[in-house]
């Protein structure tokens, strides 16, 4: 299972030709997201007004399982925060939740174009990044 991050997830609304082509070759996977990431997503559409992108971003993500967060993935997140304050590299605490949510159902790799997910995976091992 390969999770999208909401930077691409924008790319490829925004006709971004790398990301649809990606979003092309993952079409067999099985996708996900977050409701983090939804939370994003649609945070950016009421701000901006984006009633066209509003509709096909709703398309998408039915074709996607939106990951919910728990205590489990909570707990997780909390442990991969705490290895990265001791490290001395905290990042934004978003990406450490979803980072959670990936790690506990079991999200093989979250693609995104945000590199604070290359720290947490540097400095937790887990999930696999792979940034674009």
């Amino acid at each position: 299972m390969k999770l999208l991050d909401s930077s691409v997830i924008i790319g490829i609304l925004r006709g971004d030709e790398k990301l649809r082509k990606v979003a092309r070759e993952l079409s067999r996977e099985e996708i996900t997201t977050t409701v983090l990431t939804y939370f994003e997503l649609f945070s950016r559409i009421y701000h901006r007004g984006l009633a066209g992108e509003e509709k096909i971003l709703r398309k998408l993500l039915k074709l996607m399982n939106i990951l919910e967060l728990d205590e489990t993935s909570a707990d997780k997140a909390a442990e991969i925060m705490g290895r990265l304050l001791k490290a001395g590299k905290p990042v934004n605490i978003v990406d450490v939740l979803i980072s959670g949510i990936a790690i506990v159902n079991g999200v093989e790799e979250i693609i995104t174009k945000d590199a604070d997910f290359k720290i947490i995976e540097e400095i937790y091992g887990h999930p696999k990044i792979r940034i674009l």
